[in-house]
């Protein structure tokens, strides 16, 4: 079982990161407001999300990529209570959010 230090300190960061990401393309594009419910909802997310990394699985197992799909419908729902994005919305800044993210570790 990998370091719970390690667990936590990367749902902070990725947490953080995602949330700021996700906040700056929905102000560009669909100019959502909320940075702290972005931010917010990333950490939980990303809590839910990083699970499988506390037994050291790799991200393409199985379970890795299933709580991964829970994280994004989880995250998308918490985007949705604060109250100024649809789902459609929500989805679409999800996805441009993993996008990017996924960018940047592929181009890093």
């Amino acid at each position: 079982m990998a370091g719970v230090f390690q667990y936590l300190s990367s749902i902070f960061l990725e947490g953080i990161v995602i949330g700021f990401v996700f906040w700056l393309i929905t102000y560009i594009t669909i100019e959502s407001s909320s940075l702290w419910g972005a931010v917010r909802a990333s950490l939980i997310a990303e809590t839910v999300g990083n699970i499988p990394y506390l037994w050291e699985l790799p991200s393409t197992s199985a379970p890795a990529l299933a709580m991964s799909l829970v994280a994004a419908v989880l995250f998308i729902s918490l985007i949705m209570r604060v109250g100024e994005l649809s789902a459609a919305k929500a989805t679409y800044g999800t996805a441009m959010t993993y996008f990017v993210m996924v960018a940047l570790v592929t181009c890093a």
